[in-house]
C-alpha cells in the first residue's frame, strides 16, 4: 500500500469514527475533514516520517482518535 492509499483509508476511518461520537454532533463535514488532517500530522503519520509504513490505518485511527479526545476534551 502506498502513502496515498494509506492516507485515504486512514481519513475515511477516522472521519467515520469522529462523526459517530457525541462530541461531534455540531461539527461540519469540512471541520471534521480538517480535523482528520490535523490529527494525521500531530500523530506523526505524515509521509516522510515513515511511521505509517508499519502502522495499519485502523490502528493509526485509534491513536489519533484518543489524541483528539484527550487534547480537546480533558482538562
Amino acid at each position: 500500500m502506498n502513502y496515498t492509499e494509506w492516507k485515504r483509508e486512514y481519513l475515511e476511518l477516522l472521519i467515520e469514527l469522529i462523526k459517530q461520537h457525541e462530541y461531534s454532533k455540531d461539527y461540519t463535514q469540512t471541520y471534521i475533514y480538517g480535523l482528520g488532517h490535523e490529527l494525521l500530522e500531530r500523530s506523526g503519520f505524515f509521509e516522510d516520517f515513515g511511521h505509517w509504513e508499519v502502522t495499519p490505518p485502523a490502528q493509526a485511527v485509534q491513536e489519533s482518535f484518543e489524541l483528539w479526545l484527550t487534547d480537546y476534551f480533558e482538562d
